[in-house]
């Protein structure tokens, strides 16, 4: 029998740490969408935000969240224990996501993804829903395995992306040498080189996603190839946040697939092009994941654009990437950098080829 003035007493044991456990995954997942979502929109800086012993503090907030549900369970479903257990986990997924930096987001994105199927699953047990099981358990299970493919493509451990990742100690103190002198170009320029180049290779990046370019990318491509060029895709396994989010893109501008290649195909061709074109990419087309073993995507696979014959780098302004290091590419004698609005860029080089 219920006690009316206690709702919760009545419940069985393994009901309430079903209850427990899926309100406490489905907190985290909560606090830890909204971190992420705000480092990749720039509503808060995509560098880590490293507190003092947040390993110690994680630790203690763990070993208290799961006192408090073994004492929700054991009291039967107390009201005030199940609301503690829901702000010390909206408190937790904060704070494991805030010294995440910026590169690792795709990571994490996945990662809270399963989270969330898991606290489903939970959730499911105890209403002894079996749809919400087995769906539950399918967004989790396929959250995991994309994450176990981000930390692959990017040649990371999982444990390390939580633990820091990209952007963490040593990356957060980069960005502020000393600057160095590039090439700038314009619209004109890259027209000129792009139209009577043999061979090139198209490298998107985030940078395209965020300014819907890749319908004006298309329609260079197109002009390209009018002009005799051959035109070809280069596509990194964790370009923009999610796998195959630029494949999508592309297929959406109606990008024939067999122009679009993955980085173990496309590799080998950068040194036959005659010109690439990077548009919104940066860590992914980053030299230092293969030269500077100081670097913190060091052993990360990237898209070699810097052995194609000239390389056009399209981004907003010369600022690092997510994993918060400088790009050496952008000071090569080779490189030309038409910095702008993808789209905009993208457009004019486009009117360009026209002439």
């Amino acid at each position: 029998m219920v006690d009316p003035a206690n709702p919760a007493l009545g419940i069985k044991g393994g009901s309430l740490f079903e209850m427990a456990l899926g309100v406490a995954i489905g907190a985290i997942t909560f606090t830890g969408s909204v971190i992420a979502f705000a480092k990749l929109s720039g509503r808060m800086s995509g560098k880590p935000i490293l507190l003092p012993a947040r390993h110690l503090i994680n630790a203690a907030l763990g070993l208290i969240l799961i006192f408090v549900i073994y004492s929700f369970i054991q009291s039967g479903g107390s009201a005030f224990l199940f609301w503690l257990i829901v702000l010390l986990s909206l408190l937790v997924g904060i704070l494991i996501i805030i010294p995440i930096g910026g590169a690792d987001m795709p990571v994490v994105i996945s990662m809270l993804n399963s989270y969330s199927g898991w606290a489903a699953a939970g959730i499911g047990f105890t209403l002894g829903n079996i749809a919400l099981i087995i769906t539950g358990a399918l967004v989790g299970s396929s959250g995991a395995i994309l994450s176990y493919i981000m930390c692959k493509g990017m040649n990371r451990q999982f444990l390390s992306v939580i633990a820091g990742g990209f952007g963490g100690e040593t990356a957060a103190a980069a960005g502020g040498g000393e600057q160095k002198p590039v090439k700038l170009g314009s619209a004109e320029d890259a027209a000129y080189v792009l139209g009577n180049a043999g061979k090139v290779i198209i490298v998107p990046g985030y940078g395209m996603a965020v300014a819907q370019a890749q319908h004006a990318l298309r329609e260079m491509a197109d002009a390209l190839k009018k002009k005799g060029v051959e035109v070809k895709y280069a596509i990194h396994p964790v370009a923009g946040r999610m796998p195959g989010h630029m494949n999508v893109l592309l297929a959406e501008a109606n990008v024939p697939y067999d122009e679009v290649f993955e980085l173990e195909d496309i590799n080998s061709e950068f040194s036959q092009a005659d010109a690439v074109y990077v548009i919104g990419a940066n860590d992914v087309v980053n030299p230092a994941a293969e030269e500077d073993k100081t670097s913190p995507i060091y052993g990360m696979p990237v898209l070699q654009v810097w052995k194609a014959g000239t390389v056009f780098f399209n981004k907003r302004s010369l600022a690092s990437g997510y994993a918060g290091i400088d790009n050496p590419v952008f000071y090569r004698d080779n490189t030309v950098m038409v910095l702008g609005d993808a789209k905009k860029m993208t457009e004019e080089i486009v009117k360009a080829l026209a002439h």
